[in-house]
């Protein structure tokens, strides 16, 4: 049997792995915006002194999430949670992590946002009666989404392509499953070949999804 063949045999197993990428990173990065939302606000806070220890220690996690390697955050919070002691599986394991990268980013990607909103639209929400909340919820969140769109499909993006990194704590994705089958078959090239192609083919598809989006807010 042919190098081809082999590849298309097992091609439902490199598809079955995709899916778990996707998956992964589907989820880490609902849990990252989540944890984006929570430092911007934190980082909006006042001046009083437990709101600037609390600033202080958003800043610093951002700082560490975007000035170390992800490898290393991975292998960190995987043994960390192992230690802590909940029985977890690799794959909430690498979730966590990834979101718990992704989050930093997604911070900053808020913060550009909300810095294009107008001061007035704030001002007058407070001018009318609004509470924070309010204001957040309706003046500041909905056109924050339409502005950083673009940025957090890019950010989805990242995720994906640092997705295989999750290999090294046994996370059976794209790139493992290529690995386990590399080990079975030894056939090398030709299977990394192949997830490399699917990995562009998805990446690209979202990229023109972003220009799309940039597309569509110029048009506006």
């Amino acid at each position: 049997m042919g190098t081809v063949e082999v590849i298309f045999q097992y091609m439902p197993l490199l598809l079955k792995g995709l899916r778990y990428t996707i998956l992964v990173s589907i989820e880490a990065i609902i849990i990252a915006l989540c944890i984006g939302m929570l430092l911007t606000v934190v980082r909006m806070g006042g001046n009083s002194l437990p709101s600037r220890i609390v600033k202080t220690i958003a800043n610093v996690y951002i700082s560490f999430v975007r000035g170390t390697p992800v490898l290393v955050q991975i292998y960190i919070i995987y043994q960390a949670l192992a230690v802590i002691g909940p029985n977890l599986s690799s794959f909430t394991s690498g979730v966590i992590a990834l979101s718990l990268n992704s989050g930093g980013f997604m911070a900053e990607i808020m913060r550009g946002g909300i810095t294009a909103i107008p001061k007035g639209q704030i001002e007058a929400g407070y001018a009318i009666g609004m509470s924070k909340r309010q204001i957040w919820t309706r003046i500041i969140l909905p056109q924050v989404f339409r502005v950083v769109m673009p940025q957090l499909t890019s950010e989805f993006i990242n995720v994906i392509k640092v997705s295989p990194m999750l290999s090294v704590v046994a996370v059976v994705e794209l790139t493992r499953t290529a690995q386990r089958l590399v080990n079975s078959t030894y056939i090398t090239i030709p299977f990394y070949i192949t997830i490399a192609i699917i990995y562009f083919i998805v990446c690209a598809l979202l990229e023109e999804l972003v220009k799309w989006q940039k597309r569509r807010m110029l048009a506006k």
